[in-house]
């Protein structure tokens, strides 16, 4: 299970870090952590911070009594709704007001754990799917000299010295880090068969000090760091089943499933029962023929007939792109992009690799409203 952790700095201590952390290792995997608060309240909260590689997200009060830090937690939580890929969402938090945004997670099939102080209220508690009650004390930890003797011989406490290695620092440079990294994800991916699902690779990530650096210095989510650092070294795919793959160049993609159309071409939506949207109907059709089409031409056979019902060639995608507003260049470099991607996710995390996170999605909402427009 995939686990998401967002801490509130302003409402819980530092001092709870250790018991979030376990309770989250015992459910899954935690392939985000972040952190929010105003500069006063993650300040406290810097050892931590660095011992669990959270990503901090500071808030700035405009105002006395402003909840700026708590909106900040609540639009970490939809862009991580959005993005996908999360099972389990640790809220840690006493306020109350977060009730709301753990019945919209839960109604969207996401599990919601709070962790708060025994003074949580009733209406935060039964809000979410479990929660967990943090002790207001830090607990003590356990002398480790019990059995130790007054005085050690010098060569026993030379050998425990010894073995108090420091915390290795990452690499200075964003190139030597990048290496690094490239080539833990080569090594697991090499002995795997060539291709992991990404959520397998963040606990071993995590153990990097230069992912760690890298990954916080991008201020990218991790899926979005990896996709936009590495999409030209490896490859980042999105299977039917909704997970997100990784694998190496020459490697074949996981195929989508075959729609029936392929099975029985002169069958209809209708016919066969079908219940997609008219739009991913659309947009269906229109990649995979895209795809199609150039291969046609270069074995040399002829395009089908302009009266043949539902084919669409590349050029009259790009045309239909230019007509609907997107420079010539840009059609033709979208147009290929869908061509060649094996699902809409594919193309949506390419385009935002090769033109920007916010142009990539501008393109993709603009394409896909032109191309199913019907209109068009």
């Amino acid at each position: 299970m995939n686990i998401a952790i967002l801490i509130d700095a302003e409402n819980v201590l530092p001092g709870h870090a250790d018991l979030i952390f376990a309770h989250a290792k015992k459910l899954g995997d935690v392939v985000s952590k972040e952190i929010f608060g105003a500069a006063s309240a993650l300040s406290s909260w810097v050892a931590p911070v660095l011992k669990y590689a959270i990503h901090p997200n500071l808030t700035i009060k405009a105002a006395k009594g402003k909840n700026s830090s708590d909106i900040a937690l609540v639009i970490g939580a939809m862009d991580l709704l959005v993005q996908g890929g999360i099972d389990c969402a640790i809220i840690a938090s006493s306020d109350s007001d977060f009730s709301a945004l753990s019945v919209r997670l839960r109604n969207a099939g996401i599990e919601v754990v709070g962790m708060g102080t025994d003074k949580s209220n009733e209406l935060w508690r039964t809000a979410c799917s479990s929660f967990v009650v943090l002790s207001n004390q830090k607990p003590a930890q356990a002398p480790r000299q019990e059995s130790a003797p007054q005085a050690e011989a010098p060569g026993k406490s030379g050998q425990k010295q010894a073995a108090k290695k420091p915390a290795r620092q990452a690499a200075a440079t964003h190139e030597e880090r990048i290496a690094v990294i490239e080539k833990l994800i080569s090594k697991r991916l090499e002995a795997h068969g060539g291709r992991v699902q990404t959520s397998t690779l963040f606990p071993s990530l995590n153990q990097l000090p230069e992912y760690r650096v890298d990954r916080q210095g991008s201020g990218k989510k991790p899926l979005n760091y990896l996709t936009s650092t590495y999409g030209e070294t490896f490859r980042f795919e999105d299977a039917a089943d909704g997970q997100n793959w990784v694998s190496l160049p020459g490697v074949a993609p996981v195929a989508p499933p075959a729609p029936e159309a392929e099975e029985a071409p002169a069958e209809t939506p209708e016919a066969a029962g079908e219940a997609a949207a008219p739009e991913e109907m659309v947009m269906e059709e229109t990649v995979a023929e895209a795809a199609v089409a150039p291969q046609a031409e270069a074995a040399g056979t002829p395009e089908p007939e302009a009266a043949e019902e539902g084919y669409v060639t590349p050029q009259q995608i790009t045309d239909r792109l230019v007509a609907g507003g997107f420079d010539a260049d840009i059609a033709s470099q979208v147009t290929g992009i869908f061509a060649e991607s094996a699902s809409y996710r594919a193309a949506y995390n390419k385009l935002r690799s090769v033109f920007g996170n916010n142009t990539g999605r501008d393109y993709y909402q603009r394409a896909k409203e032109i191309l199913t427009s019907p209109e068009a």
